[in-house]
């Protein structure tokens, strides 16, 4: 199985997920039945290729933001983030799997002010 990353064609940087299918067509099927994208319909999805997350494939059809595992490798190998929209509580305890790997964390941290934002 190959892994894609699936977005909203529009460029709405704050939603994506990566999805293992066959083909593109199957993963952007597949990924405009999620709760996530399903308002943005098939042409409203762009899908791209990530061969380096393909060795992560265990037998689900995406992977899991929620798993230690798979955040890390999504951080280190395909540049996700959290979303800046929401304060994550490990990051902030320093907690989080990916932080070392992690653009925003680095930002964050790099900041002086950083932990006052998430007060």
């Amino acid at each position: 199985m190959k892994a894609y990353i699936g977005s909203d064609r529009n460029g709405d940087e704050g939603t994506a997920m990566v999805v293992f299918a066959e083909t593109a067509g199957k993963a952007k099927s597949y990924i405009a039945k999620t709760d996530t994208f399903c308002e943005y319909g098939y042409t409203g999805i762009r899908v791209n290729r990530c061969p380096m997350l393909d060795r992560f494939y265990e037998g689900k059809p995406e992977m899991d933001w929620n798993n230690p595992k798979h955040r890390v490798a999504m951080v280190r190998y395909a540049n996700f983030e959290c979303s800046c929209e929401v304060w994550h509580p490990e990051c902030e305890r320093e907690e989080c799997p990916a932080q070392r790997w992690c653009g925003r964390y680095e930002r964050m941290h790099d900041d002086d002010d950083w932990l006052a934002d998430g007060e």
